[in-house]
């Protein structure tokens, strides 16, 4: 049992409508699952007057309409017939039987598609009918999942036919309590689920930088603080109208997407009718035969008013193998007879450690979670309400909500198996002490291992470069548990390979938290990468930028002394103003000679102060905030600017006078046909003469055979070239599968990388005891990744290589090569 709650941590919507006098009413569900099946087309007269079922299976037809016979129709099953004579007052309950034979594709000559006319309709109306590009709007949303255990039908089939169901799960899972001993799993998950968590979330949206989600209750199993509430909601997108389509942990092209009849295989399944006389046209979409690309197969339900999607069930077309695996129903209503708008959505997600790799019985961990939105009003006002770039956070009172709130936004009250789900895992939470196990995760995502007073850095345990070798020590801060306005933080560490140690202390004093205004006195005795170029960023482990911090050569010792003033500005922009005195000493006989010296004077030591300004904008860049008041970023579709300004001044004995500004600009986006698309474009320069370790040393990352490092040269050796002016610029094409076809376990993913970057040194004659070189007629690379050869767990490996070309190639062809591992999270 803890190890399916651990899963459950780690990987972070009931609807029913009772029968009214006025309505026919019924469920419809599969005969053999029994589950209940939506959208499914019921026509009642011979005008071919239709209602579908909602999320729940159910549906509801008018008494005011003459109903001749219910016909149920439904992609994958037979269609069934019945008969209406008299009055029928009870619901009805009707199961249909699955239809085992697939949907051939057709090709239809000499004329187009049928289907096509409307799913290009469809396209051409995608902005107008967005939710979220058509005006403002507000609503309440009611969101309920519970998880639960499913066997592996694949694995018992491999145990053999005298292997049951009940057997497997009884024998093959049990529960250690100090008082009970073993709990038989099966009779467990017949009385609750494994987990459960709802929520009900108020939102105002009246532009993408102007749109709050407050989380105003909240309950989780197990658990009083809401934060994987907060995670939940991301596992499927809000809307069915954008280029690609968020379906748990992936993005799939979208079957109305502008152009998507080129990618897509479409087939008209039904034509229905709806009381107001619109026409409601079921088609089917999976992927056409031979293209490669993240698709999904589905049913569209297309309303002829605005050719709007009512309804849409959609999965991936290729599942994967031991990852998250996900499908998604939406249902969409016409709100004031003015736009189309969600009001239920509903995930199925499904996980199998097993087939991870991890050791597992040979079940399934399955999680249903619905959404529904209600209160919804299209002309909210905006009076009051504080936007910032925070768009997702949870009430302090969000988990102490009584039953008269969640009474008010239930949908229906909870059932037994509900109530003992909470009876029993609260239990289990308080003995296993399950909210301080989250507080560990949720501070473990933001580098820190978390306790009482203080928290350690989980960076300064082990680290490595080239110049050091491994580097062990230990850091960290104190918490505001301890002091609110005061932070109190160092490290030491000792480097194996040139045997030193290092050492810093800080004192951070919170001035104001809302603008995340702080001041930071800081002394620092360590090394930095000579001739090295730093930003104010964050390390991104989604790419692999931050492993050519493992390879760098050549350092400086440093001692510096700096006073930092950092805060937030203008509601995306972030900046880092300070005052720096550092006295530096290069570790490679380095020597600068002083050209106005007569006699000429030769400098092994560098005493400098330098003043700057560090920013970084991010155009509506949006954060979740969890109730412990931590900050993760959610991304943004724009460029990320970085910007650093720097001025030495003859102040503190600093002996070097000179400007220094770099800029950065990086961007990633994805389009239908190419995949992935992620450049970085970097420059710098520096005014006036100064030591090599604040020149440009080149962005390089090569070894022979080495992990591959974005935003880096990889076939550039270590400080070859130097500049006082550069230009940059990285390009990778990660096309995914769109080249090769998946075959079973194989499943390769190509990525193309091209570089290139121009480097001026004006005066390097002042620079003695080493050899300096510029690249100013241009150095260029190109190179193939084939990604995803490997996968084991969380990690998927694959291999590259890299050729450098132009006026700096070398004579000798082999030289040019740089071999590459590819590293990438296997999510």
């Amino acid at each position: 049992m803890r190890f399916f709650l651990a899963i459950l941590f780690w990987l972070m919507f009931p609807f029913c409508i009772t029968a009214q006098q006025e309505y026919f009413s019924g469920t419809v569900t599969d005969s053999i699952t029994h589950e209940p099946l939506a959208f499914v087309s019921i026509i009642y007269n011979r005008q071919g007057h239709g209602v579908v079922t909602n999320l729940e299976g159910h549906f509801r037809i008018p008494r005011s309409q003459t109903v001749h016979f219910l016909k149920f129709r439904y992609v994958g099953y037979h269609s069934k017939t019945v008969e209406m004579r008299g009055s029928v007052s009870a619901p009805l309950n009707i199961a249909l039987s699955p239809d085992p034979h697939d949907i051939a594709e057709v090709i239809v000559y000499p004329t187009e598609n049928p289907a096509h006319r409307i799913i290009k309709r469809a396209a051409a109306n995608r902005i107008r009918n967005n939710p979220e590009r058509s005006g403002p709007f507000s609503y309440i949303s009611y969101d309920k999942m519970t998880f639960t255990l499913e066997v592996d039908s694949a694995a018992l089939q491999n145990k053999g036919d005298s292997v049951s169901t009940n057997a497997l799960l009884s024998d093959s899972i049990s529960y250690g309590t100090d008082m009970k001993g073993k709990i038989d799993i099966r009779r467990f998950l017949e009385k609750q689920h494994l987990f459960m968590m709802e929520s009900v979330i108020s939102r105002k949206f009246f532009s993408p930088e102007r749109n709050k989600e407050e989380v105003i209750a909240s309950r989780v199993s197990g658990i009083s603080q809401p934060s994987l509430v907060v995670m939940a909601r991301q596992f499927q997108s809000f809307s069915f109208y954008e280029n690609f389509v968020t379906i748990a942990d992936r993005q799939f092209l979208n079957p109305i997407a502008s152009g998507s009849t080129g990618m897509y295989f479409f087939q008209i399944q039904d034509t229905t009718y709806t009381e107001r006389l619109d026409t409601v046209f079921i088609i089917s979409f999976r992927p056409m035969k031979g293209k490669n690309f993240d698709g999904m197969k589905g049913v569209l339900y297309i309303n002829s008013r605005d050719y709007a999607v009512q309804n849409v069930l959609a999965e991936a077309y290729e599942p994967r193998e031991g990852k998250i695996n996900a499908a998604i129903q939406q249902q969409y209503e016409l709100i004031d007879g003015e736009r189309w708008f969600p009001v239920l959505l509903s995930t199925t997600i499904r996980f199998n450690p097993a087939r991870l790799g991890y050791k597992s019985p040979p079940v399934d961990i399955v999680g249903i979670g619905k959404s529904h939105i209600v209160n919804i009003n299209l002309r909210p006002s905006d009076e009051g309400i504080k936007f910032s770039n925070v768009q997702v956070e949870v009430g302090a009172e969000a988990h102490r909500q009584p039953d008269e709130v969640w009474n008010t936004y239930r949908t229906d009250s909870l059932d037994a198996r509900d109530r003992e789900t909470y009876r029993f895992i609260d239990s289990l939470g308080k003995a296993e002490h399950l909210d301080r196990t989250i507080a560990s995760f949720e501070t473990l995502i933001t580098g820190y291992l978390p306790g009482k007073y203080w928290t350690f850095d989980l960076m300064r345990f082990i680290d490595y470069n080239s110049y050091e070798g491994f580097r062990i020590g230990a850091g960290g801060r104190t918490t505001q548990q301890l002091c609110s306005w005061l932070m109190v933080g160092g490290y030491g560490a000792y480097g194996f390979k040139d045997k030193a140690w290092k050492y810093s202390g800080h004192l951070t004093f919170n001035l104001w938290p809302e603008h995340e205004l702080q001041l930071t006195v800081l002394y620092r005795k360590d090394v930095r990468e000579s001739g090295g170029v730093r930003f104010n960023e964050t390390i991104n482990l989604t790419g692999s930028a931050f492993i050519r911090n493992y390879l760098v050569e050549l350092m400086d010792k440093t001692r510096e002394t700096e006073f930092s003033l950092s805060f937030s500005a203008l509601k995306y922009v972030k900046v880092r103003t300070y005052l720096l005195h550092s006295n530096a000493e290069p570790t490679n006989n380095y020597s600068f000679g002083l050209s106005d010296a007569n006699p000429r004077v030769s400098l092994t030591r560098f005493n400098i102060t330098e003043t700057g300004m560090q920013i970084r904008y991010a155009h509506q860049e949006t954060f979740m905030k969890t109730p412990r008041g931590n900050k993760f970023s959610m991304g943004t579709r724009y460029p990320v600017l970085y910007l650093n300004v720097a001025r030495g001044i003859n102040l503190l004995n600093g002996g070097f006078e000179y400007w220094r500004t770099e800029a950065k600009i990086t961007k990633s986006f994805k389009t239908k046909r190419l995949g992935d698309t992620r450049f970085a474009l970097l420059a710098g320069k520096v005014s006036s003469d100064v030591p090599y370790g604040r020149l440009y040393a080149g962005l390089s990352s090569y070894k022979p055979f080495t992990l591959e490092s974005e935003q880096s040269f990889g076939t550039m050796r270590f400080n070859e070239f130097v500049a006082d002016r550069f230009i940059a610029l990285f390009v990778k094409q990660d096309f995914g599968k769109l080249l090769i076809r998946p075959r079973g376990k194989f499943q390769p993913e190509l990525a193309l990388v091209h570089n290139l970057g121009f480097g001026m040194l004006s005066n390097g004659a002042q620079h003695e005891n080493i050899t300096v070189e510029s690249y100013g007629k241009g150095y260029f690379e190109g190179g193939l990744l084939i990604n995803n050869l490997l996968r084991v767990q969380l990690f998927k490996y694959g291999l590259g290589v890299l050729y450098r070309y132009g006026p700096y190639a070398y004579s000798k062809t082999i030289d040019n090569f740089a071999f590459k591992l590819t590293l990438q999270f296997n999510l």
